[in-house]
C-alpha cells in the first residue's frame, strides 16, 4: 500500500517566512556566529518552497533539493552539510510531509 500524502499547501507567504527566519535563525541549533542571515537565507528559500514544486519527504527529495542549492547559494558561504539543516528546517516549518 502506498503512503498517502495531504496536499502540499495552497500557499506559502514567502514574505513571512524571510521575516521568520531573519528573526529565529540565531537560535537554531545549527547557527554559527561568524555567518550572517545571508549565508542562511538561499537554505531557508530552498526549504520554504520545496514543498511548493515537490511531494515527499525532505529524505526522498533531499538529492533534488541540494541541486536546487547549488543552483541558488549565490554568495554563501555554507557548504551543503551546512545549508541541509536550514533547509530542512525551513521545509519542516511549511511541509505537510514531515
Amino acid at each position: 500500500m502506498s503512503p498517502s500524502f495531504a496536499a502540499p499547501p495552497a500557499v506559502i507567504n514567502p514574505t513571512a517566512e524571510e521575516a521568520y527566519w531573519r528573526e529565529a535563525f540565531k537560535d537554531e541549533p545549527y547557527y554559527k556566529p561568524d555567518l550572517s542571515y545571508d549565508d542562511y537565507s538561499p537554505a531557508y528559500r530552498v526549504g520554504y518552497t520545496g514543498p511548493l514544486r515537490r511531494e515527499g519527504s525532505f529524505e526522498s527529495l533531499e538529492d533534488a533539493l541540494h541541486k536546487d542549492w547549488d543552483r541558488v547559494k549565490g554568495r554563501s558561504r555554507l557548504s551543503w552539510n551546512e545549508a541541509r539543516l536550514a533547509t530542512q528546517a525551513a521545509w519542516e516549518r511549511v511541509s505537510p510531509w514531515h
